[in-house]
């Protein structure tokens, strides 16, 4: 798989320990890729040489690259000391989470499980502002939730529809969910032949996947893309 040398141009803090990375190759231009796929990040001297796998919250359509990431260990640790104008290497994008289908979506994510499903969301609504889809979102409080302004902002001059769960902290805003995301209710405001769409920590999209597969979602429905803690 071939190498870019790859530029940050700027960095959004999303959280206390989420950042979201905004980059081009050296000569300005973006890499060819399809919306929900991923790139291998490298880094020298570290104990993972093979590099670590990081989803685009970007979408194809856009100047800028993007991934979002947590601090949770050493390449996160490396990214997240990177500013404007430093460098880093990174592959072809590739993966498939994407379904790339016209069907009505749910999207289901945790924490920066957002960046595919992000990235799937902004390129369908720049092709159709009426595209059907609803996104369930999960994060332990309200200053977890990445992307908050922007999610709000495509709600509004889209079709999308966004329900925010906080799992833990007593008082959310009026329109954010105390609690997990209830599989029931999301497929109560799922259309017919919905496509399913989850991401986040491996035990998130374990117990989403068995839950959907429990109330009659074929697997064929579902497309997931896990992160590692």
């Amino acid at each position: 798989m071939r190498r870019h040398q790859a530029r940050i141009v700027r960095v959004q803090r999303q959280s206390h320990d989420v950042v979201t990375l905004y980059f081009c190759l050296q000569d300005g231009s973006v890499l060819p890729y399809a919306a929900g796929q991923y790139i291998t990040v490298y880094f020298d001297a570290t104990s993972t040489p093979e590099g670590k796998a990081y989803s685009l919250s970007s979408a194809p359509s856009e100047p800028l690259m993007s991934i979002t990431v947590k601090k949770i260990g050493e390449y996160s640790g490396r990214l997240h000391g990177l500013a404007a104008g430093n460098t880093f290497t990174i592959s072809d994008a590739y993966g498939h989470f994407n379904p790339m289908t016209t069907k009505p979506l749910v999207c289901i994510g945790a924490g920066v499980g957002i960046a595919p499903l992000w990235s799937v969301i902004k390129h369908e609504y720049q092709h159709d502002a009426q595209r059907v889809a609803q996104l369930f979102y999960s994060n332990k409080t309200v200053d977890d939730v990445a992307f908050l302004d922007e999610l709000a902002e495509a709600s509004d001059a889209t079709s999308l529809r966004v329900r925010h769960h906080i799992t833990r902290q007593q008082e959310v805003p009026a329109l954010m969910s105390r609690g997990r995301i209830d599989i029931e209710k999301c497929l109560q405001a799922a259309e017919e032949e919905a496509i399913y769409l989850v991401c986040g920590s491996v035990s998130f999209v374990r117990d989403i996947w068995k839950e959907l597969m429990t109330h009659g979602i074929a697997a064929e429905r579902i497309s997931t893309e896990t992160f590692f803690e």
